[in-house]
């Protein structure tokens, strides 16, 4: 089969022949037929968080069961499912108090074993990058990491299930608990803010504002719901405080000058949720009175706090209804050899998610 493996930090995608090993007990093999290029792909691509390599990357993926291991019980070849990068185990601490999205014991990349790697190139040991490498014609993951789609469902549209729409909706309706009635900012407007910003639709806010630099995304922000856009250096986005604040900020972005200004954007009493995924030295600084004083909420959430089994009959029901433009959030569809050119449009901010037919 082939795979885009990426050699080393900061190396371009290498469309290549690679080998699988078969699914071992309680696995499953994807033909995968999406995968979205996520900002975090990128981000690993890079180097970031300790990635090694060579390793093929990819998180966001649908597709088909082509082979199942002994014991798997829950889907049979055929069946068409989206892939989740937070397989739960069901018996950690998290996983019983229903924090699956926080699980233990879920498969990483680093877990690899070069004597059992899934993924080889020849001789050469591949890592399955966030135990899911859906840059691959065929990956091979835990059964609980799927989860079946239903047939109306295109896999174009149940790949960015798997990652931005949920972490992004989750932000606003699980972690957020946006309301009927409340006032929502969203800073950052790529997949996951755009998402997020539905979600705080879906759940009942009568003002939204979406704060980017791009105008094209503050041009989609408004036709997926925001009431108003508005550039970072806007001068009416000083403004936006001026007043009560808002009830509650997602912050889509992660680093700690937009945190602070999502902080200092929402009222006394309010809640702010940090979406993005930052770096470890990046440092966000209170006071000591202003946290006492203030009283506002301030959470991450990781993966939308979204437990999957739960929230994807949700996703796809609130997509049938209208309520979730997954057709705004998908720009284009890539055969796995053009990746380059699609990821380094996602680099620029050109396009918002390109899905890569592997």
């Amino acid at each position: 089969m082939r795979g885009a493996v990426v050699w080393a930090a900061g190396e371009p995608f290498d469309v290549t022949e690679l080998t699988r090993r078969a699914p071992g007990p309680g696995e499953v093999v994807v033909r995968v037929r999406a995968a979205g290029i996520c900002q975090t792909d990128l981000t690993l691509a890079g180097g970031a968080f300790g990635q090694h390599f060579p390793a093929v990357l990819g998180h966001e993926g649908a597709g088909e069961i082509v082979e199942t291991g002994e014991g798997v019980h829950n889907v049979r070849p055929g069946d068409r499912v989206v892939l989740t990068w937070v397989p739960p185990c069901g018996h950690c601490y998290h996983c019983v108090r229903g924090e699956t999205y926080i699980c233990a014991n879920r498969k990483r990349s680093a877990d690899l074993d070069p004597d059992a790697a899934d993924l080889r190139h020849g001789e050469v040991a591949v890592q399955a990058a966030m135990g899911t490498a859906t840059f691959a014609q065929e990956t091979v993951v835990p059964a609980n990491a799927v989860l079946p789609i239903p047939a109306d469902l295109p896999y174009e549209y149940a790949a960015i299930l798997g990652c931005a729409v949920p972490t992004g909706v989750g932000a606003a309706l699980n972690a957020g608990r946006v309301a009927p009635g409340e006032t929502v900012l969203v800073v950052g407007c790529g997949a996951v803010g755009l998402s997020a910003l539905q979600g705080a639709r879906i759940g009942g806010a009568t003002a939204i504002v979406a704060v980017d630099p791009q105008q094209s995304r503050r041009e989609l922000a408004i036709e997926l719901g925001a009431t108003a856009a508005y550039a970072p250096d806007d001068p009416d986005v000083a403004s936006l405080v001026a007043g009560v604040g808002f009830d509650v900020g997602l912050d889509a972005v992660g680093r700690s000058t937009t945190i602070r200004a999502t902080w200092d954007a929402v009222r006394r009493g309010g809640r702010v949720i940090v979406v993005g995924a930052g770096k470890p030295d990046d440092l966000v600084t209170f006071s000591a009175a202003e946290l006492f004083h203030d009283e506002k909420e301030l959470r991450g959430t990781f993966y939308g706090s979204s437990n999957m089994v739960r929230e994807l009959p949700s996703l796809v029901a609130f997509w049938r209804a209208g309520l979730l433009r997954l057709d705004r959030m998908v720009d284009e569809t890539v055969g796995i050899d053009e990746i380059n050119e699609a990821a380094q449009r996602q680099r620029s901010g050109e396009a918002l998610r390109v899905m890569v037919v592997p």
